[in-house]
């Protein structure tokens, strides 16, 4: 029955198309379909030094991070992590234009965050104006960072847990504030440990 099927197929195959000739090459030879699959997923791979190397300066910038909040006995430490993670590039210039760009958003939706906790309270209302606001001065300011979704992720980050926790407005500064210490200390961190691996990059040129 299953020789009956391929021989019909190789009479009548699937018209045409890419994707056609793609599932009629597989039922036909079904091996060879896998071998060029291999080589193809094979090509597209290509394991380097500094794939490892970009992996480790993520990690130990993690690390330190982890240390300095714990030295400062912060509990939460998740934003941080975040922004190393994030902030971390292989080359050293577009390194610092991150760590630029989201040090600017940063400190900007804290500050819209700051202003609307002060003047329309911590609620689910002043959290859509302060959001509408980030993504209006990122929109339409010149020259503004290009990663200006920043900002508003900024003002969710710092605003929402003080209204879930129902917090006062008081409490809302203090978490706000700390939100953005936890992210520009990421940011600072990511930044030192890449200047400090392509200082010893070109210094031992590996």
């Amino acid at each position: 029955m299953c020789v009956n099927f391929i021989e019909a197929i190789k009479v009548r195959p699937f018209g045409h198309s890419p994707k056609s000739t793609m599932i009629y090459k597989t039922l036909i030879n079904p091996k060879k379909r896998i071998i060029e699959l291999e080589k193809t997923i094979l090509d597209e791979i290509e394991l380097k030094k500094t794939t490892f190397l970009y992996a480790f300066r993520i990690l130990f910038g993690a690390a330190i991070a982890w240390m300095l909040l714990d030295l400062l006995h912060i509990e939460k430490k998740e934003w941080a992590l975040i922004s190393v993670a994030i902030v971390s590039e292989p080359d050293f210039g577009d390194l610092r234009r991150n760590t630029i760009s989201r040090i600017i958003n940063t400190i900007s939706g804290c500050l819209i965050g700051i202003v609307f906790i002060v003047l329309t309270g911590v609620n689910i209302f002043s959290l859509f104006l302060a959001i509408a606001v980030a993504i209006f001065m990122g929109t339409l300011i010149k020259r503004y960072p290009s990663s200006w979704k920043l900002a508003p992720s900024t003002v969710i980050a710092v605003m929402t847990p003080a209204i879930f926790q129902q917090a006062s407005w008081q409490d809302a500064l203090e978490i706000a504030l700390l939100r953005t210490s936890e992210v520009t200390l990421g940011c600072i961190v990511a930044f030192l440990v890449g200047w400090f691996f392509s200082v010893v990059k070109r210094k031992f040129n590996f």
